[in-house]
């Protein structure tokens, strides 16, 4: 079995080597972003998994949801609610 070639030249590291400290700064606060995003993700499947694992109502959950995390949408979906189809 032939032996895989060692890369001596990587294109992306040299590339990111000859960035712009502003440049760098751009890249971790994206990367920061991603960081959050995908925390973010987690939590919210954590939830959905629990509140359909419980025995718990699911709307119960997402009301509790909506009053701890979102006021300002209840005024909205209140609105809605007011609203005839």
């Amino acid at each position: 079995m032939p032996r895989r070639a060692v890369v001596k030249y990587d294109p992306l590291t040299e590339h990111l080597k000859n960035l712009h400290p502003e440049q760098v700064d751009a890249l971790e606060m994206m990367r920061g972003v991603y960081i959050n995003q995908v925390a973010l993700s987690t939590a919210v499947v954590s939830l959905q998994r629990h509140a359909f694992d419980s025995d718990n109502d699911v709307h119960e959950l997402a009301d509790s949801v909506a009053a701890n995390t979102l006021p300002r949408l209840q005024a909205v979906a209140e609105e809605m609610e007011k609203q005839t189809l």
